[in-house]
C-alpha cells in the first residue's frame, strides 16, 4: 500500500511539473516574440530560455497560485513585437493584463492569437493601448468569465463580444493623445450585456450614441471622452441610468449650440463625479444640479453654459472639486463654505468679478483670466463721468485709467474718472484681497456730445413709468430711442421721442412706459443725424408690490400673474427659505405650480415676494 502512494505521489509531481513547466515555455514564447526584451527592466529576472523545470514564480509580472500561473502583468512596459500564439497554453490564467503605453511609444502589433479563446478562465483581459488587428478578436466571445475587459480595436467591435454575459467593465479606446483606434460605430449588441458596471468610450466611437445606452440599467460609471466624430446629441435614454455615480461627457463633435444638456440630473440620486466638458452645451446651470447631494467633483468646462452660480451650490454638503473654467459663468459668486480649504476650486476663463471672490478667496485655486469688463459712461455738464462696476468692497480696488494706451490716473476706493477730453480711455482694476486678479475693461471712446443731457429720471405712477429727462442745448439731434431691461446688462427698444435737431435751449422730454417691469432700468440712445449715438446713464425705477397681482391663492396647479412683464425671472421658496424653484420664467402670464407639493411658500417674481398657498 505505502508503495502505491509513493507511485501515485510520483506521478502527482511529474504531472505537477509538466503543467508548470508548459506555463514556462509560454512565458519563454511570449518573452521571444518582444523586440529587445532585454531593454525592459521588467524583464530582468526572467531567465530565458532557462532549463527544463525551471519555476516561473517570482518573474516580475508573474503570479502564480497552486503550481499554475494564474496572472500575467506586463502593464504599460512599453513593449513592441508580437503575441506568441503559446499564450494560449497560459490555461489557468485568471488575469492578462498587456495594457500598453500607446502606439507612438511602444505596443503589441499584429493579430490577436486566435489561442486566446482558450484561457476559459480569464477573468480580466486587458488589451488596450496597443495596435492588435480585429481578424481573430472575435474569439473573446469564448471566455464568458471576464468581468473586466480592455481594447483599442483597429475596427468594428465583434459580435461574439455581446456573449461576455458577466462583463462588469467594458474599456473601448485610446487613453493616448493620438487615439491609436479606429473609430468605428457603438454597436447595440453591447447593450445587451445584463451586468455591465463601466463603460469607457475613449476616442472610439463615431456616429451616434444609440438610445438603448439606457437599457444598461445596472450601470455606474459612464465615460464618453474625446469620440470627436461621435454626434454629440445625446440620447435621453442616458436619464434612464439611474444607478450612475459617474458621469463623464466631454469633448464630443457638434459645430452648433446643443442647448441645455438633454436630460434630467436628478435621475442620478447616487452620482458622486459629473464632468461636462468641450461641448456647446448652453444655457444656465440646471438647477436640479443641485439635488445632487452625493456629488463630490463637478466640472463644467469649455461649454457655452452662462449666468450666475446660484447660491444652492451650498446644497452639496460633499463637494470637494469644482471646475468651471472655460464657461462665461458670472458673479456675485455665492458662499463656497461647503467646500473645504483642502479641496479644489477653478473658476478661470469666465465673467467673474471680485464680487464674491473676496469672502471666497481662501477656497480659490484658480481664476486669474475673466472676460473684459465694460465701461459706462454718465454724461455731465462739459464732459463724462467714466465708470466701471467690478463688485467686490471698493476700499480694496485700485482702479488704473488709461488714456490712449497711457496710464493716465490711479485710484484707490473710487470707480469714476471725470474726462473732459476726447479720447480711447480703459481701465485696470485689481483688488487687495484677490491679489492673483486684474480685471481689463474694453477700451471707450469718449466723444463730446452734440446733446447736453442734465437730467433723466424716472418714477412709478398708476402701475406705469414715467420717465423725464433734460437737455441745455442740441447739435443735429435726431432723437431719442428708449431703452429697457430686466438685470442692467441687456436692453430692447421700447419707443423713440424725436428730438430738437440744433437748439441751445432748455428742452424737456417724457415717455411712459405702459407695461412696466417690477423692476426696470431704462437709458436713452440719443441718435445724431449722420448716423452717430451715444447712452445715457441708467437709471432703475421699482414699480412696488401693487402692481404684481397672483391668484388663485390658495392654488392647485396653475397660477395667474398680472401685472409682470412677459419672462419675468420667477423663484419659490420654501418657508424655510430653502430654493425649490430657480431659472424659471413666466409665460403667458401663467405659472405651473403642479410638482409644488402642499404647502406654504413665498414666490418671487423680479423683485417683488409674495406668500403662497398650495393646497389640494
Amino acid at each position: 500500500m505505502r508503495k502505491l502512494l509513493l507511485l501515485l505521489l510520483l506521478v502527482s509531481l511529474k504531472s505537477f511539473g509538466q503543467t508548470l513547466e508548459t506555463d514556462r515555455l509560454a512565458l519563454v514564447a511570449i518573452y521571444n516574440g518582444i523586440s529587445g526584451p532585454n531593454n525592459h527592466p521588467e524583464f530582468e529576472n526572467w531567465v530565458v530560455p532557462g532549463n527544463t523545470g525551471d519555476s516561473p514564480c517570482g518573474w516580475n509580472g508573474v503570479t502564480c497560485e497552486s503550481g499554475r500561473v494564474t496572472k500575467l502583468n506586463l502593464r504599460h512596459s512599453g513593449i513592441r513585437g508580437t503575441l506568441a500564439p503559446e499564450v494560449g497554453n497560459l490555461t489557468a490564467l485568471t488575469t492578462l493584463d498587456l495594457t500598453g503605453v500607446g502606439a507612438e511609444l511602444g505596443a503589441w502589433a499584429g493579430e490577436l492569437p486566435a489561442t486566446i479563446g482558450n484561457l476559459t478562465n480569464l477573468e480580466y483581459l486587458y488589451l488596450s493601448e496597443n495596435r492588435f488587428g480585429t481578424a481573430n478578436m472575435g474569439v473573446i466571445g469564448n471566455l464568458t468569465k471576464l468581468k473586466g475587459l480592455s481594447l483599442t480595436p483597429l475596427g468594428p467591435i465583434p459580435s461574439q463580444l455581446a456573449n461576455l454575459v458577466n462583463l462588469e467593465t467594458l474599456y473601448l479606446g485610446a487613453d493616448e493623445a493620438l487615439g491609436g483606434g479606429i473609430p468605428s460605430e457603438f454597436p447595440v449588441f453591447l447593450t445587451t450585456l445584463p451586468k455591465l458596471k463601466e463603460l469607457y468610450l475613449i476616442q472610439q466611437v463615431t456616429g451616434t450614441l444609440p438610445a438603448e445606452i439606457g437599457n444598461l440599467s445596472n450601470l455606474e460609471v459612464l465615460v464618453l471622452d474625446r469620440n470627436f466624430s461621435m454626434d454629440a446629441h445625446l440620447p435621453t435614454g442616458i436619464g434612464n441610468l439611474s444607478n450612475l455615480t459617474r458621469l463623464k461627457i466631454s469633448q464630443l463633435n457638434s459645430i452648433s449650440d446643443l442647448g441645455p444638456i438633454p436630460f434630467d440630473l436628478e435621475n442620478f440620486p447616487d452620482l458622486e463625479e459629473l464632468e461636462i466638458s468641450g461641448s456647446p452645451y448652453s444655457g444656465a446651470l440646471p438647477a436640479d444640479l443641485w439635488n445632487l447631494t452625493k456629488l463630490q467633483k463637478l466640472k463644467i468646462g469649455s461649454t457655452n453654459m452662462n449666468g450666475p452660480v446660484p447660491a444652492a451650490i451650498s446644497n452639496l454638503p460633499n463637494l470637494t472639486h469644482l471646475d468651471l473654467a472655460g464657461n462665461a459663468f458670472s458673479g456675485p459668486l455665492p458662499s463656497l463654505s461647503n467646500i473645504p480649504v483642502s479641496g479644489f476650486v477653478d473658476l478661470q476663463f469666465n465673467a467673474f468679478t471680485f464680487a464674491g471672490l473676496e469672502e471666497n478667496i481662501s477656497k480659490l485655486d484658480l481664476y486669474v483670466v475673466q472676460a473684459k469688463i465694460p465701461v459706462y459712461a454718465q454724461f455731465v455738464s462739459g464732459g463724462a463721468k467714466l465708470y466701471a462696476q467690478v463688485g467686490g468692497t471698493l476700499a480694496n480696488n485700485t482702479y488704473k485709467w488709461f488714456k490712449n494706451n497711457v496710464l493716465f490716473a490711479t485710484n484707490i476706493g473710487d470707480s469714476t474718472l471725470t474726462v473732459t477730453e476726447e479720447a480711447a480711455y480703459r481701465v485696470e482694476v485689481t483688488n487687495s484681497v484677490v491679489t492673483g486678479l486684474t480685471l481689463s475693461s474694453n477700451g471707450y471712446s469718449y466723444v463730446k456730445l452734440p446733446v447736453t443731457l442734465v437730467s433723466f429720471n424716472g418714477k412709478s405712477v398708476n402701475n406705469q413709468t414715467k420717465l423725464a429727462w433734460k437737455t441745455t442745448s442740441e447739435t443735429s439731434n435726431k432723437g431719442f430711442e428708449i431703452e429697457r431691461s430686466a438685470d442692467a446688462r441687456t436692453f430692447e427698444k421700447i419707443g423713440f421721442v424725436d428730438g430738437s435737431g440744433d437748439t441751445k435751449e432748455n428742452q424737456f422730454y417724457h415717455f411712459t412706459d405702459l407695461n412696466p417691469l417690477a423692476t426696470g432700468y431704462y437709458r436713452l440712445k440719443q441718435l445724431d443725424y449722420d448716423g452717430k449715438f451715444e447712452h445715457s446713464k441708467v437709471i432703475v425705477v421699482r414699480a412696488g408690490e401693487g402692481i404684481v397681482k397672483m391668484y388663485p391663492n390658495p392654488a392647485q396647479t396653475e397660477l395667474t400673474v398680472e401685472g409682470a412683464a412677459e419672462n419675468e425671472p420667477v423663484s419659490v421658496f420654501t418657508s424655510a427659505g430653502r430654493p425649490v424653484v430657480t431659472g424659471a420664467k413666466l409665460s403667458g402670464g401663467k405659472f405651473d405650480v403642479t410638482d409644488l407639493k402642499e404647502g406654504i411658500y413665498t414666490i418671487k417674481i423680479g423683485d417683488v415676494a409674495k406668500k403662497l398657498l398650495i393646497k389640494r
